[in-house]
């Protein structure tokens, strides 16, 4: 009697455990399902995030490649002007005479044994004008619209004169172009050269392949004078 009586007590405890047991299993068994769901979703969100934040890297990449080319066709449509207008600025300074140039050329030679004048000289220049030449320097002044030719009168002698200074011998008259156009405009037969020749006058011509002829002295200023826009 009293052995059946400590087994049903031990009986139902043992049931008790068995019925815990497979309770806390099953509880466990839910958890760690929900916990593996919850694992797969997160991952899944942060795929997609990242997925969508390099897209997003992505567009700003092409959206910045983008501004980067137009900036540099800006930048290089601006240098264009620039080379374009800086090339134009050095034609005019090569046309007014306001930089100093150089290149191949004719030099005319005149010693003091020879009986010139100043008209002579002009003629020179006039016909190496016509011959081609680009620029001219009398002793290492340069020949404009305004230079002035004539002479002046000291005690001892007389001297022939550019933009009022004396020219002293050897007169160099230096041209720049093409040195063989440049001699046969002066070697022409009945030419100038032919023509001093006769007043036993010999100046000597040499090519050379640099002249370096300076900017004109004095440049023009114009105060009063403006650009004729013709309307069409």
């Amino acid at each position: 009697m009293n052995k059946k009586n400590w087994q049903v007590p031990i009986t139902i405890v043992l049931v008790f455990l068995g019925v815990l047991l497979s309770a806390q299993f099953q509880t466990q068994t839910r958890v760690l399902s929900d916990l593996s769901m919850q694992k797969t979703e997160d991952l899944i969100t942060m795929v997609r995030n990242l997925s969508d934040k390099r897209m997003q890297l992505e567009r700003e990449l092409e959206e910045n490649e983008r501004k980067v080319l137009t900036i540099k066709n800006s930048s290089s449509d601006e240098l264009n002007i620039i080379n374009s207008l800086n090339a134009e600025l050095n034609k005019l300074n090569l046309i007014n005479g306001i930089e100093e140039i150089k290149g191949p050329g004719l030099q005319v030679i005149i010693d003091q044994d020879s009986p010139i004048l100043y008209v002579d000289i002009v003629s020179i220049i006039n016909e190496l004008w016509a011959a081609g030449a680009e620029a001219i320097s009398v002793n290492n002044i340069r020949i404009d619209t305004n230079s002035i030719f004539f002479y002046t009168e000291t005690e001892n002698a007389m001297y022939i004169t550019l933009n009022h200074k004396p020219l002293t011998f050897p007169i160099l008259i230096n041209a720049i172009g093409n040195p063989n156009t440049l001699e046969k405009g002066l070697t022409l037969p009945g030419g100038i050269i032919d023509n001093l020749a006769l007043f036993r006058a010999y100046p000597y011509l040499e090519q050379t392949e640099e002249i370096i002829i300076p900017a004109i002295e004095n440049p023009p200023v114009f105060i009063d004078a403006i650009i004729n826009k013709k309307t069409p």
